[in-house]
């Protein structure tokens, strides 16, 4: 064999090497970790909500969420919330959603702040889940209730990707209230 053989060997074997040992490193995505990042994010969304109560620092406590819960710090993050329009509908930014979240951005003086709102209950119900190596997605819906016991319905997908540290972030996230056809 050749020197070129034995490059193209080496190097063959060196990324199936690195693609196992990849593999290895990080637990395997499953259905019961997605459900679990799903709980983590409606558990922050009501911390969130409670601090605001509470008179704590509720912006800083969801910029911290949004650093650890999404993937922004490593690129955009395909966001679509559930009450965004116009030309803020797309909140690809750590910005854009952390105004969606807690409002105060004067460049968006529409958001009132989602997670600010008297929220004491949230609870998602995956239509279905899909795992493709590193990515999860999952699509379903989420009821939140507030103090008075009023509850909202929306339909929920998100992506997670397992990043390099084995953790699973947002990548993206689209929220939308309930399509209702007008009665006839």
């Amino acid at each position: 064999m050749n020197k070129f053989g034995l490059f193209l060997v080496f190097a063959v074997a060196c990324l199936v090497r690195a693609r196992v040992l990849d593999i290895a490193t990080y637990p395997p995505l499953t259905v019961q970790r997605l459900q679990a990042a799903q709980l983590a994010w409606c558990e922050a969304l009501l911390s969130i909500s409670r601090a605001h109560r509470e008179g704590r620092d509720a912006h800083a406590l969801a910029a911290s969420i949004i650093d650890d819960s999404y993937n922004y710090a490593r690129g955009p993050v395909l966001f679509k919330p559930t009450l965004a329009h116009g030309d803020t509908t797309f909140r690809t930014t750590r910005e854009g959603a952390l105004s969606y979240f807690v409002g105060g951005d004067p460049t968006r003086p529409e958001d009132a702040g989602f997670a600010l709102k008297p929220w004491v209950k949230a609870t998602f119900r995956n239509a279905a889940t899909f795992i493709e190596g590193r990515l999860g997605i999952t699509m379903g819906h989420v009821t939140f209730t507030d103090e008075s016991g009023k509850e909202t319905t929306v339909e929920k997908t998100w992506v997670f990707r397992q990043d390099s540290d084995g953790r699973l972030r947002i990548v993206l996230h689209k929220s939308t209230l309930p399509y209702a056809p007008a009665a006839a």
